[in-house]
């Protein structure tokens, strides 16, 4: 096979025009910012012998399924597809760093997004001081199929493994660049030359990941290489957690309300510890309490353990339900 039939990948620039979604930094806009990273991430696979199309033009607004789908139609023949859709986040101000949102029915993409993240975190932290790898989290609907449009579209809406299978996409990401509502990270997005690093970081990344350019391989999607990823995740939570726990007997447990979409649930109740998931809007109990590491500059807080076992919450994003 040739070199640029190995891998297609499809980037969607978040959003559409040049105005949208204003940051902590006078004149920057998501929409903006991620259009052209986008570009500069185009030029550096291509650079690199890699097939590349963009969703959009920079005043387009194609529906979100629909930009997915462009992965699906335009993949076949590929050996690989991958499909990425550029943003920066958003939440009160503090929350910092660089997370990747997988398709929950593809569980082999998930050493490729922990490279990317880490490959996006080395280009920022040393001039933000505060970026750092939030994980790579899945969210998904109550019939199964995955919770955010552009993710489901580059799946044809797949309920199950099985059924994502079916198509050519077997990478499926939102990724997000930092933060634009800290001011740190905002600082960071609003360069063009930083926005251009970032891109060639990713590109060299995602060459290396699948070696295009030189003799190594894809990451196997299963087996021992998926167990080792999956070891190492849990020993750098253990390593990272310190915490001062107390049990609550079942009387003393409490409710809380969380009234943001996308709380991280983590493995320990530290940020350091692995990302399992969103709790989404909604009442939860909390069965125990923990105080660990809540940001990069190491600051402690409260955690609070989910009743249903999947993890723990940062206990200063919910509201003590009386």
């Amino acid at each position: 096979m040739s070199e640029n039939k190995k891998l297609l990948v499809v980037i969607d620039p978040g959003h559409t025009g040049n105005t949208y979604n204003a940051g902590a930094v006078k004149g920057y806009y998501e929409s903006k910012a991620v259009y052209d990273l986008s570009l500069y991430e185009k030029t550096a696979l291509e650079k690199r012998g890699i097939d590349v199309i963009l969703t959009r033009e920079r005043n387009q607004d194609p529906g979100l399924y629909e930009r997915g789908q462009m992965a699906v139609k335009k993949g076949n023949g590929y050996a690989n597809v991958l499909f990425e859709s550029n943003h920066t986040d958003a939440f009160n101000g503090k929350a910092c760093g660089v997370t990747v949102v997988r398709s929950a029915h593809l569980p082999g993409s998930e050493k490729l997004a922990e490279k990317m993240i880490d490959a996006i975190v080395k280009v920022m932290k040393p001039s933000t001081g505060i970026t750092y790898n939030r994980g790579v989290v899945t969210k998904t609907q109550s019939n199964g199929a995955d919770w955010y449009g552009v993710i489901r579209g580059a799946v044809s809406g797949a309920a199950s493994q099985g059924q994502a299978k079916n198509g050519p996409v077997r990478y499926d990401y939102i990724v997000e660049h930092g933060f634009h509502d800290n001011p740190k990270e905002c600082l960071f997005l609003s360069k063009q030359e930083d926005l251009k690093a970032i891109a060639e970081a990713k590109a060299a990344a995602i060459a290396e990941y699948f070696g295009i350019g030189n003799k190594s391989q894809p990451a196997n999607q299963s087996g021992q290489s998926s167990q080792n990823n999956r070891n190492n995740n849990s020993h750098q939570a253990n390593q990272n957690t310190s915490t001062d726990s107390t049990t609550l007997n079942k009387k003393t447990a409490y409710l809380v309300r969380v009234s943001v979409d996308d709380l991280n649930i983590r493995q320990a109740p530290t940020i350091h510890s692995k990302a399992v998931g969103f709790t989404g809007k909604g009442v939860f109990t909390i069965t125990e309490e923990a105080t660990g590491i809540v940001n990069a500059a190491g600051e402690k807080s409260q955690w609070g353990k989910l009743k249903s076992g999947q993890g723990w919450i940062c206990l200063d994003y919910a509201e003590k339900v009386a």
